[in-house]
């Protein structure tokens, strides 16, 4: 059978939280930025009203108020959208057992056989748009495939407030003059390659057969190959079944622009750590191998990994082992030069949580993690969280 995938795209998210938590600039053209410094900072995100004028992320903010000197400024509360973000997570757990939190501001929802209980999956998108809409704020586009990856594609087709539904029997004639390098999954350089070939949209993709993907491309021209016949094998869902463990416990985020301040960076890696780091402990596992994926505008995709002596649910350590891995500790411990536009980190290699260290600072630490996961589970996620991840709105 297959699968019923529904992927939830918020609408420019940060600028709408901003919208919705300040009634004066509702109906305005809005831009986030980085820091207060209005002539010193790049813009983060922009709201429709703003983008409709030609401001978009990466833009220099001075730039922005060239074109539109009217724009409201707003300087980026990321601790607000993160909390927000957790908060719709939460509201969607109830509409289906496979909930899954993609990035701040994208959900995956594992739909397949809920129709008996809430109904025409459509239908039930139409409500989770409307409470978000009237809970939060805010808007969201929707996609509903039956894989992930056209899901996403879907949720892209009609922003913002959008909602579409991608039967496989429809991808080819929907898609048909879509870039190729507009498809998740596809980068800079595998774009630029398929141009080569004179495949510059998706129907030209269905032009070739699988071994001209599997010579040119190797592994990955099968998934290529998958994608030009309305499937998906690279997006394999991370959900497992009920009684079976996770074999791994990774969160990525992809920056609105090319960052390149330290401290932001090194604050969007701290809170994906400890995003990890909390999911571990609410399964009772620990890592012992770390991966961390880098998207730099300079040198494309690199991803790193180390297997660790003792393995950790700890975010800080976990933290300091990404720093370790992505070599930041050779330029002073700082990420100072890199010029980032996604990260992600993940732990594998797990094991029960068994409480060995008997050191006493281990003890404390251990203590202290506790009782914080004690008080974000009573008065809701993040709650009380590390003091870094407030520098995500650098001064």
């Amino acid at each position: 059978m297959d699968r019923t995938i529904m992927h939830i795209d918020m609408d420019a998210f940060f600028a709408s939280i901003e919208q919705a938590s300040d009634p004066r600039l509702r109906g305005k053209p809005v831009i986030v930025g980085g820091k207060a410094n209005k002539q010193r900072t790049v813009v983060c995100a922009a709201s429709y009203e703003a983008k409709r004028m030609g401001i978009d992320s990466a833009m220099s903010v001075a730039e922005a108020f060239r074109i539109c000197p009217q724009a409201e400024f707003v300087v980026a509360d990321t601790a607000k959208y993160v909390f927000t973000s957790h908060a719709i997570f939460d509201m969607l757990k109830p509409y289906s057992p496979r909930v899954e939190q993609a990035s701040v501001d994208e959900f995956w929802l594992d739909m397949t056989g809920t129709e008996r209980f809430l109904g025409p999956v459509e239908e039930v998108a139409r409500r989770i748009k409307e409470r978000i809409r009237s809970e939060f704020g805010v808007t969201a586009s929707v996609g509903i495939s039956s894989s992930r990856l056209f899901a996403k594609v879907a949720s892209k087709l009609k922003k913002p407030d959008g909602l579409v539904v991608l039967d496989k029997a429809d991808i080819a004639e929907t898609l048909k003059e879509m870039p190729v390098g507009k498809i998740t999954g596809i980068g800079k350089s595998t774009r630029e390659r398929l141009n080569g070939f004179g495949i510059f949209v998706y129907s030209d993709m269905a032009r070739f057969d699988m071994d001209f993907y599997r010579e040119k491309f190797g592994k990955f021209g099968l998934w290529l190959y998958g994608v030009s016949r309305g499937e998906d094998g690279l997006f394999i869902p991370s959900w497992q079944a009920e009684d079976a463990p996770p074999k791994s416990v990774g969160h990525s985020y992809t920056l609105p622009y090319n960052a390149q301040n330290p401290e932001l960076i090194e604050a969007w890696l701290r809170l994906l750590c400890e995003m990890v780091a909390s999911r571990l402990r609410s399964l009772g596992l620990e890592g012992r191998c770390l991966h961390v994926f880098l998207r730099q505008p300079d040198m494309g995709c690199v991803a790193k990994q180390k297997m660790f002596a003792v393995p950790t649910s700890d975010g800080a350590e976990i933290f300091t082992r990404a720093m370790a891995v992505i070599g930041a500790a050779a330029a002073g411990g700082r990420m100072k030069g890199f010029r980032m536009r996604a990260l992600g980190v993940c732990a594998s290699a797990l094991t029960p949580a068994c409480g060995s260290r008997l050191l006493e600072e281990d003890i404390k630490r251990r203590d202290l993690i506790k009782s914080v996961d004690e008080i974000n589970g009573r008065f809701g996620e993040w709650t009380v969280y590390p003091a870094r991840v407030s520098g995500l709105r650098p001064t």
